[in-house]
């Protein structure tokens, strides 16, 4: 022993004393040297203990790459790039690109290379942006020999004139009977621009070999690392030192690949999807652990809240948002019901996000961790409660919920009190919630619900419930037949055979033509959808086409009567700035024009700021105005005012509308003092816009008609700004703010005026 101990110290000595020493022989005799200390004993690892990790705390792909996208928003980048290529064969390439913090040749040593460091404990925050640290457990360096059996790193930090790139061949030095310490993973040093930084991951020969199908499981599992709702960003340093942070730009991933894209285009559709639910459902556990439930319906025009009468203790402060759909062309108008359930399919489920990323597998389909598909599914509750009538999400964080952990595979939380009292609270919120619906729908909610008799039935649930009955009286006739006789009984049975036959026929034939006339109801919402923009694209056209007509006329007849004047003069420069003066007349409008029908043509809706809008406006029928002796003014507060999404043509429309009546008005009053006034103001969560002129006002004996469709009290004179009346102007009105959850109505106007129409829609998001 004391022989081969002595060797031992003497190859360590010798190998010490060489100019270039060999580490990794160094760390092999200083390994075996350790074998001979006879009062202690030592873990040692085996190397392919990291394949097994790979395989056993990553198991999925998706998994697997979310994880290294987790460690690039810690990394403070605000853009990852994923490439994929050859991904359709095993052997395939995955570049993952940032431009974060990168890590110093120190830091890879220290901390990439060291299994279980505390480092992201000891620093829950990154440095730049203060953002919470999603990567915990130090999976990274599993995730990558999980997805290809080889790794180039390299690794970019400002200010410094060379990065470092280091190499690993998992599968060819990392195998069975290997010590992990003893295996060297080559590194070198490459030049780079000062400022350049970021974290580039070159993952070759890929382990799989992934189908189209799997490929989109990737891309879904990226895209939805992040909340499709915006969470705030409370979470910044906590503890003892106080630290100022950059503001967060937001974090973004870049993919490529058809399924990619593909992917990309149904979530862009996912924006207005959502904006067809029927209710949004909103959960809050404030700090000392009350509940309280929310429900608002603006298409049912239903509110409620409420406040538990549990109160959660260990859970500890959270809130979730979750948009409830009911799959039913009546209540989802504008949007195709087919297009709606697959995406409710796809997309559907209430997510887990801790510290701003997603928690799978809550939300998947098929993931039932609520239980209310369990229950739906078995008539326990009668309410559309499957997976894809929810779309939302729960918002934790692992500062303010410290024991709501996730598992070392990080798929799923551990399922501890905390876990408990969260699955209760969402599960209660959402249960009263879709209750609260049914019964304001008056649908029936629950089997158990008593002397409930529904006042909403489609005739082919008439006739199934006639089908039902005769049934039932058909089993009890077969079952007591002999008391009445054999030979009644099978003429009994005959006849209600017969008839139960006839009634599965119409019953059949009624749901066709329900289906049909559902349809049909379908389509003419959107066919009217779309006259209500082309009839608004239709007027200002007409209007326009006018005042083109009136300036074309103009400069003909000055040209006309220029032709035969020789000598320049005054008058000469007069006829001239008259002449300039109808030419930019001229372009003004048809530049008008030309952005009406852009806006018009897209279907595309966006949050309508009032402001630029209504200055827009009054700008382009100044001049026209001032010829008409009227005085204009406006009047928006805030200034940076906002719709929800919609049409901005829209806005044109009801302003124009109120305009041509505005002028009429005043011209059958021959009002001496012709004035006009715009204002835009927020009240409750409406974006209010009163326009008010000095006319003859509007007789209280038709004041119930003015919004009919073809009421119209105007007569037609040739100059006027918007031609014939057609009855159909105040109606487009009416139904531009039913159509946004808005309403226009007549209000008292101010001193000095004597109408004023009020048109209200619902402010953007942000400012409510």
């Amino acid at each position: 022993m004391s022989q081969t101990l002595d060797t031992i110290k003497e190859e360590l000595n010798n190998e010490l004393k060489k100019p270039h020493i060999d580490f990794a022989k160094v760390a092999e005799l200083t390994e075996t040297l350790l074998e001979f200390d006879q009062e202690a004993i030592r873990f040692s690892v085996d190397a392919r203990h990291v394949h097994r990790l790979g395989y056993e705390l990553v198991g999925k792909q998706e998994t697997a790459l979310a994880e290294l996208i987790k460690n690039s928003y810690d990394a403070d980048a605000t853009e990852v790039f994923i490439d994929f290529k050859d991904y359709s064969s095993i052997g395939g390439t995955l570049i993952i690109r940032d431009n974060g913090n990168g890590m110093a040749e120190d830091i890879i040593r220290s901390a990439w290379m060291r299994l279980s460091t505390s480092d992201k404990e000891d620093q829950p925050v990154s440095p730049k942006y203060g953002r919470s640290r999603a990567g915990r457990k130090g999976i990274g360096r599993f995730a990558v020999e999980r997805l290809g059996t080889r790794l180039i790193l390299e690794s970019r930090v400002a200010g410094e004139e060379t990065g470092i790139k280091v190499s690993f061949d998992w599968d060819a030095n990392y195998h069975h009977g290997k010590n992990l310490t003893h295996i060297a993973n080559k590194t070198e040093k490459f030049p780079k621009e000062r400022n350049d930084k970021g974290l580039t991951l070159i993952i070759s020969d890929l382990r799989d070999q992934w189908t189209e199908k799997g490929f989109e499981r990737v891309w879904k599992s990226v895209l939805l690392l992040q909340p499709p709702f915006e969470i705030p960003k409370r979470h910044r340093a906590h503890g003892k030192e106080i630290r100022e942070y950059e503001a967060d730009p937001g974090f973004k991933v870049f993919i490529n690949g058809t399924a990619g894209a593909q992917i990309a285009e149904e979530l862009s559709i996912e924006k207005s999807f959502l904006e067809h639910g029927l209710a949004k459902i909103r959960g809050r556990i404030d700090n000392t652990g009350e509940a309280h439930f929310y429900v608002e319906s603006p298409k049912l025009q239903y509110d409620d809240s409420q406040q538990s009468e549990k109160d959660y203790l260990v859970v500890g402060p959270l809130q979730f948002e979750v948009i409830y759909f009911v799959y039913n062309s009546k209540l989802m108008t504008g949007f195709s019901i087919r297009k709606a359930e697959e995406m409710g399919e796809k997309y559907g489920g209430i997510r887990i996000y801790r510290d701003g990323f997603r928690v799978l597998p809550y939300g998947e389909q098929g993931d039932d961790w609520l239980r209310l598909a369990y229950d739906t599914g078995r008539r326990n509750l009668l309410v559309p409660g499957n997976n894809s009538n929810f779309f939302g999400h729960i918002e934790v964080s692992s500062v303010e919920n410290p024991f709501l952990e996730e598992t070392s595979s990080r798929e799923g939380l551990i399922e501890n009190e905390a876990y408990e009292e969260l699955r209760d609270f969402v599960r209660s919120c959402v249960e009263w919630a879709v209750l609260r619906i049914a019964a304001f729908r008056k649908r029936k909610q629950t089997a158990g619900q008593k002397n409930f008799v529904s006042e909403v039935r489609k005739p082919s649930e008439g006739i199934q419930a006639v089908i039902t009955e005769l049934t039932k009286i058909q089993s009890l006739i077969a079952t007591d037949g002999i008391s009445i006789g054999a030979t009644q009984t099978i003429e009994k049975l005959t006849q209600i055979k017969t008839e139960i036959e006839k009634l599965t026929q119409i019953k059949t034939e009624q749901e066709r033509f329900e289906a049909e006339a559902e349809q049909k109801e379908l389509e003419h919402i959107e066919y009217e959808g779309m006259l209500r923009i082309l009839a608004s694209l239709g007027i200002s056209i007409a209007v326009f086409s006018h005042e083109v007509r009136g300036a074309l006329t103009r400069i003909q007849a000055l040209l006309k009567e220029l032709e035969p004047i020789k000598i320049a003069g005054k008058k000469n420069d007069a006829k001239f700035g008259e002449m300039q003066a109808a030419l930019d007349r001229l372009y003004d409008l048809s530049s008008y024009i030309l952005s009406e029908v852009s806006h018009s043509a897209s279907r595309e809706k966006q949050n309508v700021p009032l402001r630029g809008v209504i200055e827009a406006f009054v700008k382009q029928f100044k001049k026209y105005l001032n010829t008409r002796g009227i005085e204009f003014q406006t009047d928006i507060q805030p200034p940076f005012l906002r719709t929800q999404p919609m049409h901005r043509s829209e806005i044109d429309s009801i302003l124009f509308n109120f305009l041509t009546n505005a002028v009429k008005s005043m011209d059958r009053a021959s009002a001496k003092e012709r004035r006009i006034k715009i204002t835009a103001t927020k009240s409750l969560n409406y974006a209010v816009i009163n326009f008010q002129d000095s006319g003859e006002g509007i007789p209280k004996s038709i004041q119930h008609k003015i919004f009919d469709a073809f009421f119209t009290t105007a007569q037609y004179h040739g100059d006027e700004i918007a031609g014939p009346g057609s009855g159909l102007g105040l109606k487009i009105v009416s139904d531009i703010a039913s159509a946004n959850g808005g309403y226009v109505r007549l209000s008292k106007p101010e001193m000095g005026y004597a109408c004023n129409f009020e048109f209200a829609v619902p402010i953007a998001k942000e400012q409510e």
